[in-house]
C-alpha cells in the first residue's frame, strides 16, 4: 500500500474533461485509488488551495484509512 500526499486533485475539474492543470508529480495519479504493480495506491485531494484560490468540481477531502490484518 502507498498513501500519497495530496495533489489538490487539480482544484478545478471540468465535466467530461477532468483537471486542466495538475502539479508535475500529480499528473499520473491526480486523486483517488489506483492499482499500481499489484499494490494499492491512494492520492488524497487535500483541503486547501493554491493560487488561484478556487475549487470547482473537486471537493476538499480528508481520508480515513483503516488497516486490518488478513484472515489467512
Amino acid at each position: 500500500m502507498q498513501l500519497s500526499g495530496h495533489s489538490h486533485g487539480g482544484q478545478v475539474k471540468l465535466p467530461g474533461v477532468g483537471p486542466p492543470v495538475l502539479p508535475p508529480l500529480g499528473e499520473k495519479y491526480p486523486a483517488g485509488r489506483y492499482a499500481v504493480r499489484g499494490m494499492v495506491q491512494y492520492t488524497n485531494r487535500g483541503l486547501g488551495v493554491i493560487q488561484p484560490r478556487l475549487r470547482f468540481g473537486c471537493r476538499p477531502e480528508i481520508t480515513t484509512v483503516v488497516l486490518r490484518t488478513g484472515t489467512g
